[in-house]
């Protein structure tokens, strides 16, 4: 990377080498990182600021360090690093951008405007919780989105965010959070995955005949884990529910199949750590 920043003659010998990444990823915290990954390894690139408004207003780096190789390029700001490493790792665009404790120091404009667009949100804390909602409005509608209730008042998620058509939507918790049955009867993402997020037994059991009837059509994959032994009791869960080919498969594991009014199949399995339901596409 030293090299291709000598003139623009060796930034082409480094850039006719073809040295293609699988992803970029940026982090933001109190400062800013690009992890830029390979095939077996990865780069990690930090942004070193020299006060404040370099921060908050993503002015040039005082310099940038690369897998401990200190970079210098005077005058370089934030989006002429990005565009330079995507143009000698041969990847024009970002993966996802994660935002975690300190990132409430930034201007989310200016993030938008250097970093673009991306299919992948990964939101935690920032710090403040009128930065939470901010960055959540600065960012949606997106296709992916990983979130931690942490990032407002009493855990919970409002339901303008948990009712938006996402692929995929990752809810991941610190601490137990509880999710209700009315939120998740408002979830319209195909893929919905949460963990260390309580689900009632009593509540699985209603939604799986919601969905029996008709309801939350567009999900695909629902899974509920623990990181812990938990297990939920099935004669609850499946309470009232005409199932079908139950079986099990090892000692920790039970599936069964459930039919939606219209005949499309889902298959529910049990196993320490939670549950899962898969629907037949």
């Amino acid at each position: 990377m030293s090299f291709s920043l000598i003139s623009k003659r060796c930034k082409q010998l480094v850039q006719s080498l073809k040295i293609k990444d699988r992803c970029i990823y940026v982090t933001i915290k109190t400062s800013i990182y690009i992890t830029v990954y390979f095939a077996g390894k990865s780069t990690n690139i930090y942004f070193k600021n020299s006060n404040e408004d370099q921060r908050r207003r993503l002015k040039a780096p005082q310099w940038v360090n690369a897998d401990s190789h200190r970079l210098k390029r005077m005058g370089f700001e934030h989006s002429d690093w990005l565009k330079h490493f995507q143009t000698i790792f041969h990847y024009p665009s970002i993966l996802n951008i994660g935002f975690y404790q300190g990132a409430f120091e930034y201007d989310l404009d200016e993030i938008k405007k250097v970093f673009g667009a991306t299919n992948h949100l990964f939101a935690r804390n920032t710090g403040r919780l009128s930065h939470n909602s901010l960055l959540l409005q600065k960012f949606l509608p997106i296709e992916k989105l990983n979130i931690n209730p942490n990032m407002f008042r009493n855990l919970k998620i409002p339901f303008n965010i948990l009712q938006q058509n996402y692929t995929t939507l990752d809810i991941i918790s610190d601490h137990t959070a509880v999710i209700t049955l009315n939120e998740l009867l408002v979830m319209n993402s195909k893929r919905i995955t949460t963990k260390n997020v309580r689900v009632s037994a009593q509540d699985l059991n209603k939604f799986i005949k919601l969905w029996i009837n008709g309801s939350n059509s567009r999900v695909e994959y629902l899974m509920i884990l623990f990181l812990n032994r938990f297990q939920y009791d099935r004669t609850i869960v499946m309470k009232g529910i005409r199932k079908c080919n139950e079986r099990r498969e090892g000692s920790d594991l039970h599936r069964m199949d459930i039919y939606r009014m219209d005949g499309t199949r889902a298959t529910v399995s049990f196993f320490v750590g939670g549950v899962e339901i898969i629907v037949d596409i």
